[in-house]
């Protein structure tokens, strides 16, 4: 579905060159194509991991001399790379699509190095793009004007952002076997154990003011309705028309998935529910997170990060990762029960931890055979939200190492590397099909949470903003409300509080029949 987009933007990140004065390649000794420049953005993952990979790269190859050096702020990178500067390997948090899109359309003037080889590289005797869930995958490749299959960027993470459980606070409130009493295989489950969480005086969510992180978990749910092919059509602009044709129009606002979703956030954030602190939205980041640590509430939706973010003040925390609840509307859409929903999310359970289980028996009355009920499910069940397309890795085509640096992506990608990483990171993984579960040197010493997020990421399919796609490219967003606060603000505030209908319906309003839609396809390149 992907095809090349011929578009011009304007570059998304200031820089000044005289801060760069003096920095260039051209201007250091480490311009020896056998020295390795490397930075490294150190924020949520650290640079424990980059460390980790720095020596064992060296083990291998001591004749290659590395610097490195790590940075907080991504336009100081992305500075760096429009100035020449020194670096040859960058590792960044930041959509690099400006950069790709400019070495597309002119190869000879591109800032990125094409990777299409190291993507093509075989450590271990499998392609390293063959080890990448397709899911993944496809925000990374990039048509070029032959036709041909090219990469520029490769994920240096293994994202996973969901829903968060303080087993400390839990435990105590229904005892260690409380997922049997209240297993959360449904967003109705999840409802379940809510109220059952109020009748004991405790807050189920919490969130922050001024930091959106619930987004992870309602695109999931949009991405669990409507597939993730849904998400890649609503990037591209493409909704089925009057004639049951699937064509460029402004129906994608229209996704039923979008409703859904949001339907199942309002309830979740509505105060008279009573299911999120009400003091959240006076809470900052570190606020928030502080109190969901002190058990303020059970639940929290964040990143794979938190865990590493928190160790150092709650090194014994109880926090685990929950795989996110089937959104219950997907069944209804199916044509099931809500009990035959939780039966085909409990199948697909038992098929994650590679058992042989007998198929649920459905009546199915809608248009959906039982298989297909079953298909759907446990596909939904997969669906998590992930930030890797924004974690990549690059190399400058400028560099006069670009080669050592493509050699150090591919160690990076192999099992050993994946290793390497899994320990630094006590068990977080990387997109490259190395199994911590089957290696028990590094299974028995990652943490709990860690371990929770692995049975997640292990055979997770990943919905993302997707900018790679032409509408995501050109700026569309998953809902314009987020513009003026994040929808777990714009839903529980007291003052112009929003539904969730006004919240959808915000997008279709602003775009159906007015040039605003026109003008979109046209930054898109789709009109000229």
């Amino acid at each position: 579905m992907k095809k090349l987009v011929v578009l011009l933007l304007a570059a998304v990140f200031g820089f000044s060159v005289a801060a760069m004065a003096g920095c260039k390649k051209a201007e250091q000794a480490s311009n020896d194509p056998n020295s390795l420049d490397i930075v490294s953005l150190n924020k949520g993952y650290g640079i424990e991991w980059i460390n980790a990979l720095i020596d064992g790269y060296q083990a291998k190859n001591p004749d290659v001399k590395i610097t490195f050096k790590s940075e907080v702020e991504d336009t100081i990178m992305t500075a760096a790379l429009e100035a020449d500067a020194a670096y040859d390997l960058y590792f960044t948090g930041v959509s690099c699509m400006p950069y790709i899109k400019k070495a597309l359309q002119n190869p000879e003037s591109a800032l990125l190095e094409n990777l299409t080889s190291v993507y093509n590289a075989t450590p271990d005797g499998t392609p390293i793009k063959d080890t990448m869930n397709k899911s993944l995958l496809d925000a990374f490749d990039w048509t070029d004007g032959n036709g041909n299959t090219v990469y520029y960027t490769m994920p240096w993470n293994q994202g996973v952002n969901g829903l968060l459980v303080n087993e400390a606070v839990v435990e105590p409130l229904f005892g260690e076997n409380w997922r049997e009493q209240y297993p959360c295989r449904t967003t109705e489950e999840m409802f379940e154990f809510c109220e059952a969480l109020k009748s004991k005086n405790t807050y189920a969510f919490i969130h922050s003011a001024d930091s959106a992180y619930y987004y992870f978990a309602y695109e999931a749910w949009w991405a669990q309705y409507e597939g993730v092919e849904g998400i890649a059509d609503y990037y591209s602009g493409m909704a089925m028309n009057a004639e049951g044709k699937k064509t460029v129009n402004d129906g994608i606002f229209l996704q039923q998935g979008r409703q859904e979703c949001m339907k199942v956030m309002e309830r979740m954030m509505d105060p008279a529910n009573k299911y999120d602190d009400p003091a959240s939205n006076g809470y900052s980041w570190n606020d928030t997170q502080i109190h969901f640590m002190e058990g303020d509430s059970a639940m929290f939706v964040n990143g794979d990060w938190h865990s590493r973010e928190m160790s150092s003040n709650y090194p014994q925390h109880s926090v685990v990762m929950m795989k996110l609840p089937v959104i219950s509307a997907l069944g209804t859409k199916l044509g099931i029960t809500e009990e035959e929903l939780q039966a085909c999310v409990d199948y697909a359970d038992a098929l994650s931890d590679g058992e042989t289980p007998q198929k649920p028996a459905l009546n199915p009355t809608g248009s959906y055979t039982a298989d297909e009920v079953i298909e759907e499910v446990c596909a939904a069940r997969t669906v998590t939200h992930s930030l890797s397309n924004y974690y990549t890795a690059f190399v400058p085509a400028y560099s006069p190492a670009k080669e050592i640096a493509k050699d150090f992506l591919i160690f990076m990608a192999s099992q050993e590397g994946q290793k390497i990483y899994a320990q630094a990171m006590n068990g977080l993984t990387q997109p490259y099909g190395y199994d911590i579960s089957k290696d028990p040197e590094v299974w028995n010493e990652a943490g709990e949470f860690e371990k929770s997020r692995f049975e997640i990421a292990k055979d997770a399919s990943y919905c993302m903003i997707r900018d790679d796609l032409p509408l995501g490219g050109a700026g569309l967003v998953a809902f314009r409300a987020t513009a003026s606060a994040p929808i777990e603000v714009l839903l529980s505030r007291s003052e112009n509080r929003m539904t969730a209908k006004e919240i959808v319906d915000t997008d279709y309003d602003y775009y159906h029949g007015k040039t605003t839609w026109t003008d979109l396809l046209r930054l898109a390149g789709i009109y000229a």
